[in-house]
């Protein structure tokens, strides 16, 4: 009877190991193909994809990749609650407490102020990061909902708790999601395979 109940608690660890594998692929591999179809699919059938003006391109540009990401975010949602879960399960609608809105507000200021040095240097008024001209304010805004939120739930609240709850220790919770985040940029490949490399190994290791 032991042996049994050991042997079912193996299997169950096994295929739970095997599904976060899996879920990790899908998100690396899935989401640049995604992108690159609906890109495909829009530059076929949206005309100012390839002849509209800067913003607009820059605009439908950032939609492909929101489109996808939120896709998947529902995805995720149907999933969830097919195991009887929620977001709530990996406290994606909790506050969080003060120390740590006071040391993200810290990062978000020095960060904005580090690159808003370069502004002047490139001649663009410094007023254009907080109210820039035409379309480029609607398209930061789609990246930094859908990356602050979508690539947060996913990367990091869902697949680093499915590799804690197959039994992986810490580093590796940390270390293959953020491979895989790294792994879903692979779109700037059309930069070039050492552009892409430039930028896939600082994206994996922030995630």
């Amino acid at each position: 009877m032991t042996t049994q109940a050991s042997g079912i608690r193996a299997i169950g660890k096994f295929s739970g190991r095997v599904q976060c594998w899996v879920e990790s692929v899908v998100l690396a591999v899935g989401s640049p193909v995604l992108i690159w179809g609906v890109s495909r699919l829009i530059s076929l059938s949206v005309p100012t994809a390839a002849n509209g003006s800067t913003e607009q391109r820059f605009l439908l540009w950032a939609g492909e990749g929101a489109v996808v990401l939120w896709s998947f975010v529902i995805v995720l949602w149907f999933v969830l609650r097919g195991r009887g879960l929620s977001f709530h399960a990996f406290g994606v609608w909790r506050l969080g407490t003060w120390p740590a809105w006071v040391v993200a507000l810290l990062f978000t200021v020095l960060s904005t102020g580090s690159n808003l040095r370069f502004l002047p240097r490139m001649h663009v008024p410094i007023s254009y990061a907080f109210f820039p001209p035409g379309l480029h304010l609607p398209a930061a805004l789609i990246i930094g909902i859908t990356g602050g939120f979508c690539e947060e739930v996913l990367y990091r609240a869902f697949l680093m708790t499915e590799f804690a709850n197959a039994g992986y220790g810490k580093a590796m919770q940390v270390l293959i999601p953020g491979l895989a985040f790294g792994l879903s940029h692979a779109g700037y490949l059309n930069q070039g395979f050492l552009p892409w490399l430039g930028l896939m190994v600082p994206i994996a290791s922030s995630g």
